[in-house]
């Protein structure tokens, strides 16, 4: 195993570790187009690291045959703000592959298309496929005329196996099959560790991700471990910022001299937080 990859590899998860490898993206790069790509079609991956100066990361990007520039992105969490995010996942990429000299130059600069995709593993009910579009989070008026706009395809790959991107793609179908399993283990009353012990037995048993499972094993455990406990504490973090929301109205029912019935009714807190939170702050 390399130092380096050791030392990093708690802020890797298992997507960007899986796809670093030239040969899966070619072939998910493949079903993504509806083409296959030959041994001759260049590719090199370009994933943003972050740097002491830009702190900007994403999971995978690969310059593709040197014309298309493809950005793929995991979420088990659905996220809609993944077009602004990608905004800054283009401008970093393009800052540091033109030369800053060249942008006062008369010449134009030849620019690779750029292309994103996310993978949706969660459990919420999403469509196999959509777009995001960064136009969606604009304050505009309907006349007003589009000046920038950035698209993201969205794909669904929760483990379906009727889903067509899983048909077209080994490596995406392999990918989701493990998550899948992993889930059902957990639900099936497993913990964690075992839950992530048991899918790769049976995946590489079963010729599902095999090489690499076997290669990574200590690495994948660490991983999808620590990943989904920093998941747990997330939705924990957003739990509390709701709790907080919720606090913020009641204080204001309460100082509009709203009945306490009423306001405990409206926040579906109890008569007694309530009444708790008035004394608290000086309000009854």
């Amino acid at each position: 195993m390399e130092k380096g990859r050791k030392g990093r590899q708690y802020q890797d998860t298992v997507f960007r570790m899986y796809f670093n490898d030239e040969k899966r993206l070619k072939e998910v790069a493949g079903a993504l187009h509806g083409r296959l790509y030959a041994e001759g079609d260049r590719l090199k991956i370009v994933t943003l690291e972050g740097t002491f100066l830009s702190q900007v990361k994403n999971d995978i990007s690969f310059l593709l045959a040197g014309r298309q520039l493809v950005f793929l992105e995991h979420q088990s969490t659905a996220n809609r703000n993944m077009a602004l995010r990608c905004l800054y996942y283009i401008c970093e990429q393009l800052r540091r592959y033109i030369p800053m000299k060249k942008l006062y130059q008369n010449a134009p600069i030849q620019l690779p298309a750029p292309e994103f995709h996310v993978f949706y593993t969660g459990g919420r009910d999403l469509p196999e496929t959509c777009r995001m579009k960064l136009s969606d989070a604009y304050r505009k008026t309907e006349k007003e005329k589009i000046r920038l706009e950035l698209e993201v395809e969205f794909h669904n790959i929760s483990y379906d196996g009727a889903k067509a991107l899983l048909q077209r793609s080994r490596s995406i179908h392999d990918y989701s099959f493990f998550i899948d399993r992993i889930k059902k283990n957990i639900a099936a009353g497993m913990e964690r560790v075992q839950a992530i012990r048991e899918a790769m037995r049976y995946c590489e048993e079963h010729d599902i991700m095999r090489e690499f499972l076997e290669e990574h094993e200590r690495e994948v455990i660490d991983m999808v471990d620590f990943e989904w406990n920093q998941k747990d504490f997330e939705e924990a973090i957003l739990e509390e910022g709701r709790e907080e929301g919720k606090v913020d109205i009641v204080l204001e029912m309460l100082r509009d001299k709203l009945p306490l019935e009423t306001v405990a009714r409206i926040s579906k807190f109890s008569l007694e937080r309530v009444q708790e939170l008035g004394r608290m702050h000086s309000l009854l």
